[in-house]
């Protein structure tokens, strides 16, 4: 169980943590013109954040701490971002639906043994 809980971590936080550095290595540029047709002010700074917490998302549920409160977090912004982006390609969007369902299953499960600190505290959401 604990090795299972530790892979399900790998893949679920790795893909966070590479679209986290790859905006803010500048691919930024690429979501901030999306973030402004949304009437956004300041889409760049925006972009910027949205890449700094992707990137801490992901190592937090990579490293199992607080894993809980991560992967609610991460589980909900797959669905906001599938429903603003995605909603008209059922592909992209039954995509962040699954990989929301994964976060979900992992806050309910918690990081397990094999993550930082045990994986307690477990966060806000104990």
């Amino acid at each position: 169980m604990e090795t299972g809980l530790f892979i399900a971590r790998l893949f679920l936080g790795v893909p966070f943590i590479a679209w986290g550095i790859l905006k803010l290595r500048g691919g930024e540029a690429k979501i901030a013109p999306m973030i402004a047709a949304m009437g956004i002010p300041d889409a760049t700074a925006l972009a910027w954040l949205v890449g700094l917490c992707e990137l801490l998302g992901g190592l937090a549920v990579v490293l199992g701490y607080p894993v809980r409160t991560a992967a609610l977090l991460l589980g909900l912004w797959c669905l906001v971002t599938g429903y603003l982006e995605h909603r008209g390609n059922a592909t992209e969007l039954l995509k962040n639906v699954t990989m929301a369902g994964g976060y979900f299953a992992l806050a309910a499960a918690g990081g397990g043994a094999l993550a930082l600190f045990g994986g307690a505290p477990a966060g806000v959401l104990g």
